[in-house]
């Protein structure tokens, strides 16, 4: 005879076990669930719409470099006013060009001046020929070194002064393009940027160097020191276009012996944000035009 108490509690059991795997079907199922609702959630945030797609715009390609420029800059002579002041003469065309005119001789006040006096030892050759030597003077990395108002009392100022009187004069439009390659000086003369560079008096390469000891330590310069305004180029004739302060006018000089005369002098240039304005080609007045029709019906 059957037990009915245990076919009671196997009922019992058999009822739990199913109530138990519907219970773990259940959460599975919502494991599954929730993983790929995750994993599709994820698929389409990471695809992006067309409608982003379509709001990216590639970066506009600045336009290529002329091949030939000369930018309409007027030429200043740093004479009979300031004899030493080529550097800052420059600095003076530079930004008239840029409609931002500053003369020379506020400049030249305005401009940092190393105090240092200038020392000079004077001796006799074997031969007898009386030279002399200085041995202490200023810096121009420090301030202009000398006088720009006196002839021969003179060397010169370099880019760190200048470029901090630019700032002076026109806050925040100064740009430092020493030790950047030549290519990229005339890269940015073709953007229409007039750029000041040091050079020497003649353009070329020298091979007169001087040295004496200032407060920095010992300084190595030439007498042939000289700033200079590059306004245009001609790649194709190898040319480039320079405004010499020392007698005020326009100048074609040969790429290369400039580039190796500026590298001589430090690779040193300075320029501007601001650009030589297009020149406005000539349009037809009202004036012109009212004339012809008077004309014609004079006629």
């Amino acid at each position: 005879m059957k037990d009915p108490l245990k076919s009671r509690n196997k009922k019992k059991n058999s009822r739990v076990g199913a109530i138990i795997s519907i219970i773990v079907a259940v959460i599975a199922v919502g494991i599954v669930a929730s993983v790929f609702s995750q994993q599709l959630h994820g698929l389409v945030a990471s695809s992006p719409s067309h409608k982003a797609i379509a709001k990216k715009k590639k970066p506009k390609q600045p336009p290529p470099l002329p091949k030939h420029i000369l930018l309409p800059v007027t030429p200043q002579s740093q004479s009979p006013q300031l004899p030493n002041g080529a550097e800052v003469t420059t600095l003076s065309m530079m930004l008239s060009a840029v409609h931002h005119p500053v003369s020379k001789m506020v400049l030249a006040k305005k401009i940092h001046v190393d105090p240092t006096k200038e020392v000079i030892k004077h001796y006799t050759t074997s031969s007898g020929k009386k030279v002399y030597q200085i041995t202490k003077w200023g810096d121009p990395n420090m301030g202009y070194v000398g006088s720009m108002y006196k002839s021969g009392k003179g060397y010169g100022v370099y880019h760190g002064p200048l470029l901090t009187l630019l700032n002076k004069v026109w806050p925040k439009h100064g740009v430092d393009l020493t030790n950047h390659s030549f290519s990229s000086i005339l890269a940015a003369v073709g953007r229409r940027h007039p750029v000041e560079i040091w050079t020497t008096l003649n353009f070329q390469p020298t091979n007169f160097w001087i040295s004496w000891t200032s407060p920095e330590g010992k300084f190595v310069g030439t007498p042939e020191e000289n700033a200079a305004l590059i306004v245009g180029y001609n790649k194709s004739k190898g040319l480039v276009y320079v405004d010499n302060p020392g007698n005020g006018t326009l100048q074609k000089v040969s790429l290369t012996p400039l580039e190796k005369s500026w590298k001589q002098l430090g690779s040193q240039a300075v320029t501007v944000t601001a650009t030589v304005p297009v020149p406005k080609s000539p349009a037809k007045s009202k004036h012109t035009k009212s004339t012809k029709t008077a004309k014609s019906h004079s006629g």
